[in-house]
């Protein structure tokens, strides 16, 4: 078997570079299918999320992350600042976090704490993030 290309080796600030742009593409992700498909939310939401109210607020937040998203790659790719963004998602999903905590006791067992995980792992990737790049 032939041997593949060689690695690439990125520096700390590359490999800064390359997570931030993952993160971004993952938030994109995420808001178009909360734009989408509000109802997909009913898995870890329960029943509620089939009501249109709440598909209104799930779409509300799919486009913010969206938008945040879009623009941080935009910026990544552009070699443009990108802390004030990693900011505004972190910020965002520590407000998502709180909201989790307060609805703690309607939400399904096991959605609390994949709720509370992936949250909180974005609150902290994201500021580690901000702090690490621009």
């Amino acid at each position: 078997m032939a041997p593949g290309p060689p690695a690439v080796s990125l520096g700390a600030a590359g490999r800064a570079h390359a997570l931030a742009r993952l993160f971004a593409i993952t938030r994109i992700a995420v808001g178009a299918t909360l734009v989408l498909a509000p109802s997909v939310t009913s898995s870890w939401a329960g029943p509620p999320a089939r009501r249109p109210g709440i598909q209104l607020i799930t779409r509300a937040a799919g486009i913010r992350d969206l938008v945040v998203g879009w623009r941080t790659v935009q910026a990544l790719d552009r070699r443009a600042p990108v802390r004030r963004l990693l900011v505004d998602g972190a910020v965002a999903d520590a407000v998502d976090l709180g909201a989790t905590v307060a609805a703690w006791s309607h939400l399904p067992r096991l959605a609390r704490l994949g709720l509370l995980g992936s949250g909180a792992s974005a609150v902290a990737l994201g500021t580690w993030l901000a702090s690490t790049l621009d």
